[in-house]
């Protein structure tokens, strides 16, 4: 199976070699853990690599994104001007709603938006951050499961790309996701916490699940280090 590299250091030895290509992932965590980071990162490897990406922000604004990896130093202009990058903010969609409470929203219409954008702009990685917002809710599981398998079955099949989708977890929670049922349809889980150690802090990274790949399980610390983003560290014992 052809892997994509995300770019993070340690973590392509933990998928051996990287993430299956023309799959979709699911990265969670805690706010503060580095889910966009995390999903940046992996865009970039792309770009340098002379592939396509499309960030998809649902709750963030672009020129926010683009200066806050610029604080990191990555610059992601040259690639918005080639036009290899595309930032693409959906928020308009949920103008006349919260976030989260999509209500009235023709939800359908935006996924399938989506993938007429990434299939036009031949996209190889997707971020979507976050995947919350697009999932149906006052529905039944049941409904709710089919819905994020065919939303994820379209990424996969339709659009023909890689894909990255955020989830947040609250504080505290042993959720893997926010609806706590995204994860049974994503081809791979990519836990970011943050944990006590010593009477400190540390951020820490652990692949739950790949289909079709090997991993290794454990859990392992991280920093986020200028120029160099996420890098993985040593063992959580």
């Amino acid at each position: 199976m052809e892997k994509l590299k995300t770019g993070i250091e340690g973590l392509d030895t933990l998928l051996y070699g990287g993430i299956p290509k023309g799959r979709a992932c699911l990265i969670a965590g805690e706010p503060g853990t580095g889910k966009t980071l995390f999903s940046l990162q992996f865009l970039l490897e792309g770009l340098q690599e002379g592939q396509r990406a499309i960030y998809i922000t649902i709750d963030e604004k672009p020129e926010h994104l683009i200066s806050d990896a610029l604080a990191l130093g990555w610059d992601l202009r040259p690639y918005l001007e080639s036009g290899t990058f595309q930032i693409l903010d959906v928020t308009g969609y949920f103008s006349t709603s919260d976030i989260g409470d999509n209500e009235g929203i023709n939800v359908t219409q935006i996924i399938k938006d989506i993938v007429e954008f990434v299939q036009k702009n031949k996209a190889d990685r997707l971020a979507i951050d976050p995947i919350a917002p697009l999932v149906f809710t006052g529905h039944g599981t049941s409904q709710v499961v089919a819905y994020i398998r065919r939303l994820i079955f379209m990424l996969e099949s339709e659009a023909s790309c890689t894909t990255l989708l955020t989830s947040y977890v609250p504080v505290g929670s042993e959720k893997i996701s926010h609806h706590g049922i995204e994860e049974f349809a994503a081809s791979g889980i990519i836990l970011l916490r943050l944990t006590q150690m010593n009477q400190k802090y540390i951020r820490t990274i652990r692949v739950r699940k790949m289909r079709g790949t090997r991993i290794d399980l454990s859990e392992y610390s991280f920093e986020i280090l200028p120029q160099r983003g996420l890098v993985l560290r040593q063992p959580v014992s």
